[in-house]
């Protein structure tokens, strides 16, 4: 009986694991895409309701994204439903905290205030996960939020309803974070129907709200170019591949190193508030938006120097 060879197709050299450092990238162009939502959401808010407005923003995500995964959907497992309305209900409750507050204070303060999930998340991880990245971090984290605080610095400190709603918003953002590796870690679930699902969901619970709370008509369609343009920027960019990026590579990596990666888009988001919203920074700001980068890679040696000596 002549030997038999098995043939095996070699790997790819472009696959994702031969690049550690893609999961990095991809998430930072994610936190650009978040800065620079703020001044976006300011602008289309000026004229419109919050649950309106999401409702519009969600509804034309669901619809973009169906004919691209509506196999997968039909065929996505009761428990990626199920995980997909638990994270919708997440989703929702950040996108209505933050839309509320972006509503009643200033693109530059929601932009500072939403970067305390920094601190947040890693708490958060330690408590349930019962990872302790290291007091060293810590230090890390403090410069980041030390320099998002110079960087949105003006004359005085007013911490409104605003204010509250995004610290609200940090606060479940962090939450989703750390929950979302755990919820998923083990479990063979498609990543895209558990988005498609997860935004649907806040697309329904946004018109419902939008009916009982605001009084308004979603039949009657918003008739301004400058409306539809810029919440399909936001559909396309912030929320199609924001989430889908994050919900891909958030488990190729930590929810700490995730959080501190975010540590970048308050610096976008002063970008884009001063190119568009007409803002103006001071060297004092510029200096926050230096010591969130020196952080950000601080940060990222941190953990990858305690990854490397925890490894066997």
């Amino acid at each position: 009986m002549p030997n038999s060879e098995v043939i095996r197709k070699p790997k790819s050299r472009f696959h994702i694991n031969n690049f550690p450092w893609a999961a990095d990238i991809i998430l930072l162009l994610v936190a650009l895409a978040w800065g620079s939502s703020y001044i976006t959401a300011k602008t289309v808010l000026n004229n419109y309701e919050p649950f309106m407005f999401l409702f519009y923003r969600f509804l034309l995500t669901v619809l973009i994204m169906l004919p691209f995964t509506w196999r997968n959907l039909k065929k996505a497992s009761s428990e990626t439903w199920i995980t997909g309305v638990i994270f919708g209900l997440f989703l929702f409750s950040i996108f209505s905290f933050e839309t509320w507050g972006i509503h009643y204070t200033s693109a530059s303060n929601s932009a500072f205030i939403i970067s305390l999930t920094l601190i947040l998340t890693p708490i958060l991880d330690w408590i349930v996960n019962k990872k302790f990245t290291g007091f060293t971090f810590f230090m890390a984290v403090g410069l980041s939020i030390i320099g998002t605080g110079l960087l949105t610095f003006k004359d005085t400190i007013l911490f409104n309803i605003g204010d509250s709603l995004i610290l609200g918003a940090a606060l479940l953002r962090a939450t989703q974070m750390t929950f979302t590796k755990k919820m998923t870690e083990g479990k063979v679930l498609d990543s895209s129907a558990l988005t498609v699902i997860q935004l649907g969901v806040v697309a329904v619970l946004s018109g419902v709200f939008s009916l009982s709370a605001e009084g308004t008509s979603l039949f009657h369609i918003p008739q301004s170019l400058e409306f539809w343009l810029l919440t399909l920027y936001l559909a396309l960019f912030c929320t199609i591949f924001a989430f889908f990026a994050q919900m891909v590579f958030i488990r190729r990596t930590s929810p700490t190193r995730v959080g501190l990666l975010m540590g970048m888009e308050p610096v976008f988001g002063a970008f884009f508030a001063t190119l568009i919203g007409g803002e103006i920074l001071t060297s004092i700001n510029w200096l926050g938006g230096i010591c969130i980068l020196g952080a950000t890679f601080w940060g990222r040696y941190l953990l990858d120097r305690r990854l490397k000596y925890s490894t066997p």
